[in-house]
């Protein structure tokens, strides 16, 4: 079942974008307005000193200068705008503004915003959409005594300073693969930060650490593939032009998720755990949306559409979960798009030529802790790589 649905897929995303590829670039006469954060970061944390840099591009330079005046909405006193208004000059498409955290701590959970424009446009020019992004609070109270004993214990015991990666520990993931769109190879480098903490599960014998916000350093990017599949998914499997499924149209208009709304998506990790031989395990069992027995990094996913549906009322609907017509995928739940088959050998029997990389971890010698692994998606026709190090605290 699995394999048919990506393959499926697969033909129906190449179908859509051989569609694309003969308009062109057709615009109907508007000049739209993107708004590109850099490395597609769409998260930031409250502490962060450096700012989330946003280019603005139009489609055609124009033959007069541009005054672009934007507007941030969310919770007020967290993070503010710089470099507002933006002037994009005659002749030139580009220009850039930057997102930048008071450093209030003032939240106590993910907040999210969205950047939308409140000068006038002329005519014939128009946003596409606004920019949505994250800021997540920085909760991290620090080893309690007990904690502290097992990481001098451990320390001791096999020279591992287990502290040098606990706090708001700076992180840079190579992530290469097919575009899930394209289904091109690509490779990006992206840098950020992740929270970490020992777990209250650690023993001396065997310290556990936990990531609590952005694990691997892959949050935004598996954001990104989670909406490309589903809502973004406007030409392909999810939103068709033949045989459209009724299904996904009454699903999220029910919960109102789409490409514009303001979400907030968040990960963790535990279970990293470090052996008394000095070895590292993070993966572990896991049952998948397929019901299949797996081995996989096992992130964990916090997801406000998800949170709608579990709420969400049915009742009155033409088609409804647990109907023949309602697709298994018609969900909201990352864990049903993201992270599906195991990755202690090569479920897609690419023999070597895909992206499949045994999970490595392993502190080098320059300190870092360096983190090999892979995983998939739906409509994925092979796995993605990344490798994940972080540079120890102090």
């Amino acid at each position: 079942m699995k394999k048919i649905l990506f393959f499926s897929c697969m033909a129906a995303a190449l179908l859509s974008f051989a569609g694309c590829e003969e308009t062109g670039n057709d615009f109907e006469g508007t000049n739209y307005i993107y708004l590109e954060a850099k490395d597609g970061k769409s998260t930031m944390f409250e502490t962060d000193s450096e700012p989330l840099v946003v280019d603005v591009v139009l489609t055609k330079a124009l033959e007069e200068d541009l005054q672009i005046t934007f507007e941030l909405a969310g919770p007020e006193g967290v993070v503010e705008l710089s470099g507002n208004p933006v002037t994009i000059k005659a002749g030139e498409k580009t220009a850039s503004f930057s997102v930048v955290s008071l450093n209030a701590n003032a939240l106590e959970s993910s907040a999210s915003y969205r950047i939308g424009i409140s000068s006038l446009l002329p005519e014939g020019v128009q946003l596409k959409e606004p920019l949505q992004f994250v800021v997540n609070p920085v909760i991290n109270e620090g080893p309690i005594d007990q904690q502290t004993e097992i990481i001098e214990a451990y320390k001791a015991a096999t020279g591992i300073d287990l502290s040098k990666y606990i706090g708001e520990v700076s992180v840079t993931a190579v992530i290469s693969g097919y575009d899930v769109e394209t289904y091109e190879d690509f490779e990006k480098t992206v840098t950020g930060k992740t929270l970490i903490s020992l777990s209250e599960e650690s023993t001396a014998d065997a310290p556990i650490l936990k990531m609590t916000a952005n694990p691997m350093g892959v949050q935004d990017f598996m954001y990104s593939v989670m909406k490309a599949v589903t809502v973004d998914d406007v030409e392909g499997y999810w939103f068709p032009e033949e045989y459209p499924m009724e299904c996904y149209a009454i699903f999220t208009e029910a919960i109102n998720w789409n490409s514009e709304s303001q979400e907030t998506f968040n990960m963790t990790l535990d279970g990293i755990t470090f052996g008394a031989d000095q070895t590292i395990s993070f993966v572990a069992d896991y049952i998948n949306s397929y019901d299949e027995d797996t081995i996989i990094v096992p992130f964990e996913y916090a997801f406000s559409a998800y949170d709608r549906e579990q709420t969400a009322d049915f009742s009155e609907a033409s088609v409804k979960p647990g109907d023949d017509e309602w697709l298994p995928d018609c969900t909201a739940n990352p864990a049903a798009h993201l992270n599906l088959s195991g990755i202690l050998y090569d479920e897609y029997g690419l023999e070597g030529e895909g992206y499949y990389v045994e999970p490595v971890a392993e502190i080098a010698e320059d300190g870092s802790l360096v983190f090999t692994f892979c995983f998939d998606h739906k409509n994925a026709v092979d796995y993605t790589r990344v490798v994940a190090t972080y540079t120890p605290n102090n």
